[in-house]
C-alpha cells in the first residue's frame, strides 16, 4: 500500500469513529447534550434526550389541543342543551383519542358540576 493511501484510510476511519462517537452522545446522552442534565427536567420522567424532549413537547402540544377541544365541545353542549351541562365526557360522543392524555393515555378527569377538564397526567396541571 502506497503512504497516500493509507493517510486517506486513517483519515476516514478517524471520521467515522468521531460520527459514531457524536452520535451515540446525541441518542443515548452521556449528560453532556441531554436536556436538563442526566436527569429529564419533566416531571413525568419522559425526554431524557434531546430527540426524546422533542417529541414529549409535540405530545404536550397534542394534550393541549385534546382538552381545547373537549372544553369546547362542552361549551356547546350547554349552549345547545339550555344551560346544563354534560353529565360525562361520554355524553359529547368524542373518540377516545381526543378524551386521553396523548403521552400516558390517561382518561381527562371531568367535574360536572363547574365543566372543569383537567389532565391528570404529571407535569400536565397545568393544562
Amino acid at each position: 500500500m502506497n503512504q497516500r493511501g493509507s493517510f486517506t484510510l486513517v483519515g476516514t476511519m478517524i471520521t467515522l469513529a468521531i460520527i459514531a462517537v457524536l452520535a451515540g452522545v446525541f441518542f443515548f446522552g452521556s449528560g453532556v447534550f441531554q436536556a436538563g442534565g442526566p436527569k429529564s427536567p419533566r416531571k413525568d420522567g419522559k425526554g431524557v434526550t434531546i430527540p426524546g424532549l422533542a417529541e414529549a413537547r409535540a405530545r404536550d402540544t397534542v394534550c393541549q389541543s385534546n382538552l381545547s377541544q373537549v372544553r369546547q365541545s362542552i361549551m356547546v353542549a350547554q349552549s345547545s342543551g339550555g344551560d346544563e351541562l354534560p353529565k360525562s365526557l361520554d355524553e359529547l360522543h368524542l373518540p377516545a383519542e381526543v378524551t386521553h392524555c396523548s403521552i400516558g393515555h390517561e382518561a381527562y378527569t371531568y367535574d360536572p358540576a363547574t365543566g372543569q377538564v383537567h389532565c391528570p397526567h404529571p407535569g400536565h396541571e397545568k393544562y
